[in-house]
């Protein structure tokens, strides 16, 4: 006979949520959005929100790597920085 039982493992959040927001470094090119907000937009054509749009305007137009925690969910960055991804010529 079968007999239900509480899952532990059902009460503990999904682990799936942390493979969505995890810590890396994104290169691509800022540029503006439709809405005049600051974005990377990755070598794939993916466009990221960027929440840090103060650092994000010193970089327009540049190619620059953006170190963050990427939530996939919604194609965002909560930046901790950003470089220049290639440094320039003199």
């Amino acid at each position: 006979m079968l007999v239900a039982q509480d899952d532990p493992d059902a009460k503990r959040p999904p682990e799936k949520q942390a493979e969505q927001n995890s810590q890396r470094v994104t290169v691509g090119k800022i540029v503006t959005s439709t809405d005049s907000k600051y974005v990377l937009v990755d070598v794939a054509g993916t466009l990221y929100q960027l929440d840090d749009q103060t650092t994000a305007k010193k970089f327009l137009g540049k190619i620059v790597k953006v170190s963050g925690t990427v939530d996939e969910a919604n194609n965002a960055i909560h930046v901790t920085d950003i470089t220049p991804a290639v440094e320039q010529a003199r």
